[in-house]
């Protein structure tokens, strides 16, 4: 039989374990895993007042005022809140982690007075523990922008539309090109528009709370697809142009590979990009109907009677399913495509619902619009930004001043070959 002493050491050695465990070094968390917080709320910050607990460990008290309420029951716009944060002292040469951070410059990163932020936390409408080891962030949201498109040169459309998001103050963006895997998982690679194989800067697309897909056939590597695997199955916002319907191409017929080739597009999109009428052919944007018009996409966008005619070429995607909902119809022009098949969807919305019933649905937004030379006309490029701005619950944003802006915007497009295959 063990001594009491024994015990007791027992007992000690596992509390020091305990503790330790408690300040190894914590992995930030993934905005997808964020985003499964009780509550979510960007705040002002009122006041900080810095409790020390123990001789190394300190409680940061942030009083802060809700702005807006994304996730949780129990608070109102306007409502006041305590917010507690932990912080570790460590000794020199300690690599234990130092606590909750973030990005600010306040105590450990932590937000200070007057600043504005989003939360992420647990607890009670009363007090909040923010999700360590990062559940502050910035208020506005990353978007993460895939550019893999070589046919319609989303190397340049998505940094042009990239750019009017972030002018307009709707969210952070970051844009992703093709890169060849060099192996090492390196933020550096230079961009090739060839490859299929790799993302430039990926390790920062853990740090992304939504994400635009501008992708054609890509076969990226198992780190890149855990990434998609994660934004996919938990539910952020997620918008989608033109060749997305086909944004993965791996070879074989494994099921990894037939899941992500051929079930991700009609899980996510609804469809699968199925035929075109005719690469010469040309897309006539019919002008929706009242109830259509009404809804955030196309709000102030201006779609002549007649229709407004793009280069895009029109898009077989029927049937949708009843969780989609289009807004905006296309047909097409000199196309060489039956009948029946010559008009088609060409912008629809969907909201799923998420894994925790009690989360806000995913919003998804997709078009199968996106040549290069569509955006020339300033009320596609409006359509397409209001698109963004929906998907992740900015809409508000959008008014009279912003659409000025976007409908003015220069840009310039680029030059497109056609490709060697039939397909996009």
């Amino acid at each position: 039989m063990r001594s009491m002493k024994a015990i007791l050491m027992s007992f000690v050695a596992l509390a020091i374990g305990l503790s330790q465990a408690a300040r190894a070094e914590q992995p930030v968390a993934p905005m997808w895993q964020l985003a499964e917080a009780a509550f979510q709320l960007e705040v002002t910050v009122l006041s900080v007042e810095e409790k020390p607990l123990t001789e190394r460990i300190t409680n940061i008290w942030h009083r802060v005022k809700v702005k807006r309420v994304f996730v949780g029951t129990g608070l109102n716009v306007g409502d006041e809140l305590a917010v507690v944060s932990q912080v570790f002292d460590n000794p020199p040469g300690a690599t234990s982690s130092s606590g909750d951070h973030g990005p600010f410059n306040g105590p450990n990163g932590l937000p200070a007075k007057g600043d504005h932020a989003r939360i992420f936390a647990n607890g009670s409408a009363k007090v909040l523990k923010t999700i360590s080891p990062n559940g502050w962030q910035l208020p506005d949201h990353m978007i993460a922008f895939i550019a893999t498109d070589d046919e319609c040169r989303s190397d340049v459309t998505m940094p042009f539309i990239a750019n009017l998001i972030a002018r307009q103050g709707i969210a952070r963006t970051r844009v992703h090109f093709s890169t060849g895997d060099d192996g090492r998982g390196s933020s550096a690679t230079a961009p090739d528009m060839k490859a299929r194989t790799g993302l430039t800067d990926d390790l920062a697309l853990r740090r992304a709370d939504s994400s635009v897909l501008a992708m054609r056939r890509s076969e990226l590597g198992n780190n890149q697809m855990m990434w998609f695997e994660s934004v996919t199955r938990h539910g952020l916002p997620i918008v989608g142009f033109r060749n997305s319907l086909q944004a993965f191409g791996f070879p074989g017929d494994g099921q990894g590979a037939t899941w992500w080739n051929d079930a991700f597009p009609v899980e996510t999109w609804g469809t699968r990009w199925r035929s075109q009428c005719g690469r010469q052919s040309k897309t006539r944007i019919i002008a929706p109907d009242a109830e259509a018009g009404r809804h955030p996409v196309l709000s102030g966008v201006s779609i002549p009677a007649e229709g407004l005619v793009v280069p895009s070429s029109l898009f077989r995607v029927d049937p949708l399913p009843a969780d989609c909902r289009v807004l905006l119809w296309g047909e097409a022009v000199d196309g060489n495509c039956p009948e029946a098949e010559r008009r088609q969807p060409i912008l629809w919305v969907r909201e799923l619902p998420r894994r925790a019933g009690w989360l806000p649905p995913q919003r998804i937004a997709f078009t199968s619009l996106g040549h290069p030379a569509d955006f020339l006309d300033a009320e596609v490029r409006l359509l397409c930004i209001q698109m963004i701005a929906w998907a992740i619950g900015e809409e508000s944003r959008m008014d009279d001043s912003a659409r000025l802006t976007i409908r003015t915007a220069q840009y310039l497009p680029p030059e497109v070959q056609p490709p060697a295959t039939a397909e996009p």
